[in-house]
């Protein structure tokens, strides 16, 4: 047996007798005792295996790790499938379920819609008289795997005014592809253009919560431009794990001129709700009401640029839709945001959670926050700091719990103001880029008048210059000379915002 390789295999196995009463461990038994049909196997699903791209055979991998046997069949461990290549993969197979290898890799070929690969199994016998064992996606029913193809799209931004809601375009050729903004993903045989809206849950929750249901992703409200999307997947934040039947607890909501329409789901994945053939208008995934389920989720770090600090912190559904809102309001309160890594654990919905600083001094409100979907102004916490020096870590934890489940270091070039750049203001250090490139001048005015760094009459001043360069001029030997450091840094943190592309630019070249 050592001699065709099998040595851990009959390590394995040296404690089963024939006389075992596991049907399955002396069929196995019996296989590894002929090392020639358990080549035979090998080869046989190593062939079909060469037919998979690297997408399918990632799902392939993922409907094994994920999958309940039935009948008593074991489960393949998931360090082990995780790093197998084709030809471990069938070591794998053939070594956890002998003579049955041939049947539960046909099983997981149609779960991913490789039917016609089932066919090259047709000259094995396994031994049985067909598939008496299959697969079920534990805890998914119906559950559909996610592939890893998927094209990431970077959506092209149309947003004429500060008060409107962003539009987003998308197009692409034949294929499978993701926004990276709202994590929607479709499947297109032909060149297709399209965009979309986020859309506000608030008139639409009553009557969700009326018949039940819960937002269980964001709102979207598409429009095909050109071509024909044959496949759309809605994101979602709810993690399907240990859920049973869960694609009987999803539904999608669909708002039309008639009104609202709550359907329901066939396939279900771990991040996506898919609609083949889809009908567009405002659609969102939903999630049926009642049992507490986890959610994937953000938290969103918001600070002010004042002599104290103070940040403003929320904890959110993994939600593309309220991150945007929440943008665009702290921002009309002259708040920035910090980006950090989210929490790697989902949250349970409905949990408290604390949050505290490692910082004496720091004062925190409120004492602690229920998870819960709040679509029009959900609740944060406030970090107050007098004077910060260093380096900080923010924690939070789930209430009675001891060990966090999200922490993050906020260093002090995050929360001071970025401007200076050792010693030298960056609007001193690039103040003839800025003359030349700065293009919005007349909303970064209107900011500057604002926010009291620049008067009434320097306001009509500078705007009565004829050309956006004479206008930066008067502006940078004007007031912002003459309001030093100060007032450098708030200009410079509206740059940041009207002018962020410069400014991005502009840092890379000092690297």
């Amino acid at each position: 047996m050592k001699e065709t390789g099998r040595g851990h295999l009959v390590q394995r196995f040296s404690d089963i007798s024939l006389g075992s009463k596991d049907k399955h461990s002396k069929r196995l038994l019996r296989l590894l005792m002929t090392g020639e049909t358990m080549t035979a196997l090998e080869q046989k699903i190593l062939e079909t295996l060469k037919y998979l791209s690297p997408g399918e055979l990632e799902r392939f991998r993922h409907v094994v790790q994920y999958s309940k046997m039935k009948e008593g069949l074991p489960r393949i461990p998931r360090q082990r499938m995780e790093m197998a290549d084709r030809g471990e993969i069938a070591k794998l197979m053939v070594e956890t379920y002998g003579e049955e290898s041939v049947e539960v890799t046909k099983e997981v070929l149609k779960m991913i819609s490789r039917t016609d690969l089932v066919q090259r199994f047709s000259d094995i016998s396994s031994g049985s008289k067909g598939p008496s064992r299959s697969l079920e996606l534990e805890g998914c029913g119906s559950m559909m795997q996610d592939p890893s193809d998927w094209t990431k799209l970077e959506p092209e931004v149309n947003s004429t005014d500060a008060d409107e809601v962003p539009t987003y375009s998308l197009q692409s050729e034949a294929g499978r592809f993701e926004c990276s903004v709202s994590g929607l993903r479709w499947f297109c045989k032909e060149k297709v253009s399209f965009k979309y809206q986020f859309c506000s849950w608030e008139e639409p929750m009553e009557r969700m919560e009326s018949i039940q249901y819960m937002p269980a992703g964001p709102l979207i409200d598409i429009t095909a431009v050109a071509g024909k999307l044959d496949e759309i997947y809605l994101p979602h934040w709810i993690c399907i794990d240990d859920i049973p039947k869960i694609s009987n607890r999803f539904a999608v909501l669909h708002i039309d001129d008639c009104g609202h329409v709550v359907e329901k789901v066939s396939e279900v994945t771990p991040s996506h709700v898919k609609l083949p053939e889809p009908v567009f208008s405002p659609r969102a995934v939903l999630m049926k009401a009642g049992a507490p389920v986890r959610w994937r989720c953000k938290v969103l770090i918001y600070k002010t640029d004042t002599a104290f600090l103070t940040l403003h912190v929320y904890l959110i559904p993994h939600d593309p839709a309220l991150q945007e809102a929440m943008d665009k309001k702290e921002s009309s309160y002259g708040y920035k945001q910090i980006r950090k890594p989210h929490p790697e654990k989902s949250l349970k919905m409905g949990d408290r959670f604390i949050l505290t600083a490692d910082l004496d001094g720091a004062k925190l409100s409120p004492e602690y926050l229920k998870l819960r979907y709040e679509c029009r102004d959900p609740n944060f916490f406030e970090v107050y700091i007098e004077n910060p020096d260093r380096h900080f870590t923010l924690s939070l934890t789930q209430k009675n719990e001891r060990q966090p489940v999200w922490t993050s270091e906020i260093r002090k070039d995050e929360y001071q103001s970025t401007g200076r750049i050792q010693g030298e203001h960056f609007v001193d250090k690039h103040l003839c880029q800025l003359i030349e490139r700065v293009v919005n001048i007349g909303s970064i005015l209107d900011n500057l008048l604002e926010k009291g760094v620049i008067q009434q009459e320097e306001y009509d001043t500078i705007r009565a210059a004829p050309t956006t360069q004479e206008k930066m001029r008067k502006l940078c030997r004007g007031p912002l000379k003459a309001g030093g450091h100060a007032a450098k840094d708030i200009f410079y943190q509206i740059l940041e915002e009207k002018e962020k592309y410069l400014v991005a630019d502009l840092q890379r070249k000092e690297s």
